[in-house]
């Protein structure tokens, strides 16, 4: 008796196996994900409490389709919903990818094609330092790497003398945005990097006097003196610097940028008690928040916290 009781019960559970594998094949082609996903559930659970265990799943569902869905059945829903990015792929898009490599890496490169994008590409934008980059590329043990630099470098100095002589043709005091062209073609000349030696001293020596023209005839500006302290900091001339930075600070006290230059020159100078006396000025004029972080351990070091503006 018992043996035949045994043998109905792994019947009755093979049965339902059976009927539980047709189902889910059936269901596959006409449920969507959400729904299928709640059968499969439901079937599986049947496996260790046949029949009983797909009645409770499917009144669950039912009752949490009509009061609500808990957090645990919308988190099921997304998950089902979920589709699987492939980031094998961005992966190698972006290891081949020369937008996405640093430009010493991308002109260093191995890969001669690499190294001219990099060089008819990147340089020909306008960033800082595109001599420096430039003289990667001739010292290349590739010749048409050496190529490629050489003329791009040709052409960018070509490029700046030609818009120095247009700013110099439009050039008139009594416009003191030409004069800002001009200084700023000078400016941008500098950092390139590309000119010899003797230019960049002509260069730099021009750039001055262009400032001091229009800090001479013109309203202050904060960009004539944040021009002026990149000057006479590359000149050696620390005593015009810093007259120049309490002017800055004198005539534009609102502006942190003022006040951040004023403590990096008595900072580098080891003045404490200078850049103390601007952190303590400062704290009427701006919250610490205004501060950048760069900047903020320095402050919160060497500052009284709790009298700045946003405290008060």
């Amino acid at each position: 008796m018992e043996s035949t009781i045994r043998l109905g019960l792994i019947g009755i559970y093979v049965a339902h196996a059976l009927l539980a594998f047709v189902l889910l094949i059936v269901l596959k082609r006409k449920m969507k994900a959400p729904d299928y996903g709640v059968a499969v559930a439901a079937l599986s659970f049947g496996l260790f409490l046949p029949f009983l265990a797909e009645l409770a799943v499917f009144a669950v569902y039912r009752l949490a389709e009509r009061f609500g869905r808990s957090g645990l059945i919308e988190d099921y829903d997304d998950y089902i919903d979920f589709k699987v990015v492939n980031y094998e792929q961005i992966r190698h898009e972006a290891n081949s990818s020369t937008t996405l490599l640093p430009l010493t890496d991308a002109i260093n490169s191995k890969d001669p094609a690499i190294r001219k994008h990099s060089i008819l590409t990147h340089v020909n934008q306008s960033i800082d330092q595109q001599g420096k980059y430039l003289q990667m590329g001739l010292e290349s043990t590739d010749s048409e790497t050496v190529h490629y630099a050489a003329a791009t470098m040709n052409i960018l100095i070509d490029q700046y003398e030609q818009e120095l002589k247009l700013a110099k043709r439009e050039y008139d005091l009594g416009n003191p945005e030409t004069i800002r062209r001009l200084a700023t073609i000078y400016k941008r000349m500098i950092h390139s990097e590309l000119i010899t030696e003797v230019m960049l001293k002509d260069k730099r020596g021009a750039w001055l006097e262009e400032l001091l023209k229009a800090k001479t005839l013109y309203p202050p500006s904060p960009w004539i003196y944040e021009d002026l302290n990149e000057v006479y900091y590359t000149l050696e001339r620390p005593k015009e610097q810093l007259n120049s930075l309490k002017e800055y600070v004198h005539y534009f006290p609102e502006r942190i940028e003022a006040h951040l230059m004023l403590i990096n020159y008595y900072y580098e100078r080891e003045r404490w008690n200078e850049v103390k006396a601007v952190m303590f000025m400062m704290q009427t004029q701006f919250s610490i928040e205004d501060v950048p972080y760069e900047y903020r351990l320095l402050f919160e070091e060497w500052s009284d916290t709790t009298s700045w503006k946003n405290e008060l």
